[in-house]
């Protein structure tokens, strides 16, 4: 009976002089692109972005590396990204992040299996800052979408095509809730973008945060409404206490001040009208 060959057999035989990386496996080569949504650490309203952990993967055929006939120990073989650079890859990114890196936690996230069949499955563990779409005008009863759009750096659509991975292009690891917000929908999209070079093929995922509005009911509705109430004691005052009177009004509308101060410093100087600038002028007068 003729022994199968193993893993490092396979791949020297695969990887010999004859391969070469820089060569585009076919005219077009159609890449597969899913997402795993490991975490979403922080959305801010300052700096308008959001900070993301997740999976990107990838999946494509590469006719040069069929190994059916070779009688292979396994069907699949997996590898680190040492071989993964030795390889043809689309050369992907994210191209609207604001910061982007591979997890090195304890060694470069980085995962490669090859098919018998030619197919190649990697997988990068990511950490990404993208931008947000802020519109604040319902704010504090406001929901924001974040947007990150992935497509092949080098290649336009006459030698990569890109295309979600269905039925499930994105998939959540956990519930999704932050302190402030919580991730309540996400979708995705596939356009073609043209460029000088060309056509490229992007793909765009946005998700849709809400804002959870608890804490801006009791540090800002509650408290307004209780200084509005509070003020109105200057009416049953007789007339000639003046002195009360003006008390009451100035340091009702200190304290409103300051409230309304405390609401927005961690918000971005927007010129147009918030829902809570509504109710605090409105509480004001």
């Amino acid at each position: 009976m003729d022994s199968c060959a193993n893993d490092t057999e396979i791949i020297n035989a695969l990887l010999k002089d004859s391969y070469n990386k820089h060569y585009i496996p076919s005219h077009p080569t159609h890449v597969r692109v899913d997402m795993w949504v490991q975490e979403v650490t922080s959305v801010s309203e300052l700096t308008q972005d959001f900070e993301i952990d997740l999976y990107i993967n990838e999946f494509w055929e590469d006719p040069a590396l069929v190994y059916e006939d070779m009688n292979p120990c396994k069907r699949n073989i997996s590898f680190d990204d040492k071989v993964l650079q030795r390889l043809w890859i689309p050369n992907t990114c994210f191209i609207n992040s604001k910061n982007a890196a591979i997890h090195e936690s304890p060694f470069r996230n980085v995962f490669l299996m090859v098919f018998s069949n030619g197919t190649l499955w990697t997988n990068y563990r990511m950490k990404l800052t993208g931008p947000c779409d802020m519109k604040l005008k319902r704010f504090p009863f406001d929901k924001q979408k974040c947007y990150l759009t992935f497509e092949s750096f080098n290649y336009n659509t006459g030698e990569v095509r890109m295309s979600w991975n269905q039925p499930y292009p994105v998939i959540l690891l956990k519930r999704i809730e932050l302190p402030d917000f919580k991730l309540v929908n996400f979708s995705v999209i596939a356009v073609e973008q043209m460029y000088p070079a060309g056509w490229w093929d992007e793909l765009t995922v946005a998700f849709v945060f809400q804002r959870r509005y608890g804490w801006y009911v009791l540090q800002g509705y509650i408290p307004t409404m209780v200084t509005i109430v509070i003020s109105w004691i200057s009416f049953y005052l007789g007339p000639r206490a003046i002195p009360a009177r003006t008390m009451l009004g100035v340091n009702s509308l200190l304290a409103m001040t300051f409230q309304f101060g405390n609401i927005i410093r961690n918000l971005p100087r927007v010129s147009y009208v918030k829902a809570i600038d509504v109710w605090m002028l409105s509480g004001m007068l």
